[in-house]
């Protein structure tokens, strides 16, 4: 990957006969950056591969809390889950009201991965968007126990990242998301550093999962390296 150095200019070809002006982050960013705000319709589904990304409906009830329950062992090292004293039924219209609330508010896109059988094999989550000068948004992912090791993971991360990266009002137009992921997570942090994100080494955050706080490192990509999703 290359580090782009903010002590340089970039320079921009005119026909005018005089000097080329000087293009600064701070200018390129503002180029890609919406001039006003604009409401971003949340599509019915993004294919990812073998998955297609939706938001989380009533329907889903009994098959999403049973890959949830199904999987708990396996994802509740790394993402949080119930909390304290939270029934399932309470959990899921939860998630249910985090996804409705983030699509009508523009301040997260949460998707579930759904296969053609119609069974729930993972999440990918934008949480926390916003927006400005460079718009952002965190981002996390889980896969279903049974469904790992099969490419689903990358196959969804790609999907979510080119919809973020997208611009609006057909995607998010978002330039930057970052990951917090556990120090433990080998899976997650070789999978992260195979699709452009960068360890933002020194800045560490601690998140909640279950009843507990953990440490973790953040990785973040950006628009500008958004050139490896192509194709």
């Amino acid at each position: 990957m290359t580090m782009h150095n903010p002590r340089k200019s970039v320079s921009t070809t005119t026909t005018s006969g005089t000097h080329p002006a000087p293009v600064t982050p701070r200018r390129l960013l503002a180029r890609i950056a919406p001039e006003r705000a604009v409401e971003v319709v949340a599509p019915c589904g993004v294919t990812a591969g073998r998955m297609v990304l939706r938001a989380l409906a009533e329907s889903d009830r009994e098959s999403f809390l049973a890959t949830i329950n199904g999987s708990r062992a396996h994802l509740e090292p790394w993402i949080p889950l119930n909390n304290p004293g939270e029934s399932d039924d309470a959990f899921f219209e939860r998630q249910l009201q985090l996804a409705s609330t983030g699509d009508s508010q523009g301040t997260a896109w949460r998707r579930i991965g759904v296969l053609p059988s119609g069974e729930i094999v993972g999440g990918f989550n934008l949480n926390a968007i916003a927006r400005g000068l460079q718009s952002s948004a965190d981002m996390n992912w889980w896969i279903a126990s049974g469904h790992t090791r099969q490419g689903l993971a990358r196959e969804g991360i790609v999907s979510t990242l080119r919809h973020a990266f997208a611009d609006l009002p057909a995607g998010l137009g978002l330039h930057t998301i970052h990951a917090g992921i556990a120090p433990e997570n080998r899976a997650s942090i070789r999978l992260a550093l195979s699709l452009g994100f960068s360890h933002d080494r020194g800045v560490q955050s601690y998140l909640r999962v279950g009843e507990r706080w953990e440490l973790h490192d953040i990785y973040a990509v950006t628009v500008l390296e958004a050139h490896a999703l192509a194709g």
